[in-house]
């Protein structure tokens, strides 16, 4: 049983496809005209917020930024206060306390004195004023242990800061490239929207002159949807990349990357001996040795607990009475008056203490173990993530270079077979096909960049230098 075609059915199908198509060229730009003529009738979801609010800034001027106001960073200076305050304590142990003291008090009334209340007598106002000293001569060497410690501390929080800054400029970096690299995916789908716009026009052209089918219409009616989908896809990871780029630095206004900062750094990393002698003196492994040195002092602090402590005090206590009361009694420390003075010498040696000391032993011993396997581990990791990184940016390079071939040859095929469609010797699947391959290389191009971009600053991050 055959089926046939008539004239009308067809010309019913040919207005169909054209409609179809004007309808879906034309919708972007009536919204361009409904945007610049009368105001929208549903409110933008961002508020009005596009790029055009956002202020570009510069990759450098964004690090210097993050690496200020990132709570990290501010969490490491914070330590590093901390960790002075601690020093200049272990510091002023080896003077002496000092305690100066003063008081006043007034007495009046009677009081009951053998069966009969009798009236106090004497001057009504009591001064009493003093001054003590006191200094430990000998602890042990803990204090010197505890000051070696302190110092170990201040550098592990020195280290802690620099790690901090590259931290922050890592995360800076890569929000940066993703911001980039979303830029860079949507002038690629904007790319595949306009071929699939000339590509529907064409497909619908030929089949109102009846040398293509209605297929090739509907085909290239959804490849244009897909376009403006991707476009739009695009549009919100650029925005929400900005928006991740702006929190990562703490700006209080929208920022964007700059249009003249994406031009990748073409300086020459040192070489793989070069950095593996900068990985020994990188910040998570200076902060492991300076955590090691500090758990080290702690266990010899700890062993002074065996040893015995000789204290030296000095005491001078002075009183005086009154009539009246006067500020300037309560500060005097000479004249007729009583007055003591006291120098002691205090000698301690704990022999049992419900073994606390044996228990600080161990905690300590155990710190201390588990410092050389940190420091140990932060060694072979910053090893692991030197070879690692550097076969990324390796990789990431060479696929670039491929990907930059591969869409000249993906240009030129998609030519090739637009012109092959045109004449009729090539199928629309044919020349979709093409596209595809072009999309694909164009974004394996993006990512590639990306990839290459963030093993480099992983690198910087790691080593503790801006390269």
């Amino acid at each position: 049983m055959t089926h046939s075609v008539t004239p009308r059915a067809t010309d019913r199908w040919r207005r169909m496809v054209l409609t179809m198509g004007a309808v879906l060229l034309a919708a972007p730009l009536s919204s361009k005209a409904q945007s610049a003529g009368a105001p929208a009738r549903a409110p933008q979801r961002d508020g009005g917020r596009g790029d055009e609010a956002a202020r570009p800034i510069r990759l450098r001027e964004a690090v210097e930024q993050a690496q200020r106001n990132a709570p990290a960073a501010v969490a490491a200076r914070g330590l590093e206060r901390n960790a002075a305050a601690a020093n200049r304590s272990a510091l002023a142990a080896y003077i002496p306390a000092l305690t100066l003291n003063a008081g006043s008090a007034r007495t009046q009334g009677v009081q009951f004195f053998q069966g009969a209340l009798v009236p106090l007598r004497g001057d009504p106002w009591n001064y009493n004023n003093g001054l003590a000293a006191s200094l430990q001569l000998f602890d042990g060497n803990q204090r010197w242990h505890e000051l070696s410690r302190s110092r170990a501390v201040a550098d592990a929080a020195d280290a802690a800061i620099v790690q901090a800054r590259f931290d922050a400029s890592l995360q800076t970096k890569q929000q940066f490239y993703a911001a980039l690299a979303a830029r860079e995916s949507e002038a690629a789908a904007r790319a595949l929207l306009t071929e699939a716009e000339q590509q529907l026009k064409a497909s619908t052209a030929r089949f109102v002159a009846g040398v293509a089918t209605k297929s090739d219409s509907l085909r290239s009616a959804i490849q244009l949807g897909n376009a403006r989908l991707a476009v739009l896809t695009a549009e919100n990871d650029r925005r929400v990349a900005n928006a991740a780029l702006t929190r990562v630095i703490g700006s209080p206004v929208l920022v964007t990357p700059a249009l003249d900062d994406t031009v990748d750094a073409t300086e020459p990393l040192p070489s793989e001996q070069e950095l593996e002698q900068l990985i020994a003196r990188s910040p998570t492994v200076m902060q492991a040795e300076a955590n090691l040195m500090a758990a080290r002092a702690s266990r010899k602090s700890q062993r002074s607990a065996y040893l015995p402590s000789l204290t030296m005090s000095y005491n001078y206590a002075y009183t005086q009475t009154s009539r009246t009361f006067s500020s300037s009694d309560l500060w005097l420390f000479s004249g007729g008056n009583p007055n003591r003075q006291q120098l002691n010498f205090n000698f301690s040696y704990p022999l049992f203490n419900g073994l606390v000391r044996e228990q600080q032993s161990v905690q300590t011993d155990v710190a201390l173990r588990n410092a050389e396997a940190q420091l140990r581990d932060a060694r072979l990791g910053a090893r692991q993530t030197l070879t690692q990184q550097l076969r990324a940016l390796d990789n990431a390079e060479a696929r670039a270079g491929v990907q930059v071939a591969a869409i000249a040859a993906a240009e030129e095929d998609l030519r090739v077979q637009q012109q092959r469609y045109a004449l009729g010797a090539s199928t629309l699947l044919d020349l979709l096909t093409s596209q595809t391959q072009l999309n694909q290389a164009r974004q394996a191009l993006i990512q590639a960049r990306f990839d290459g971009r963030i093993a480099r600053a992983q690198l910087s991050a790691l080593i503790g230098r801006e390269m």
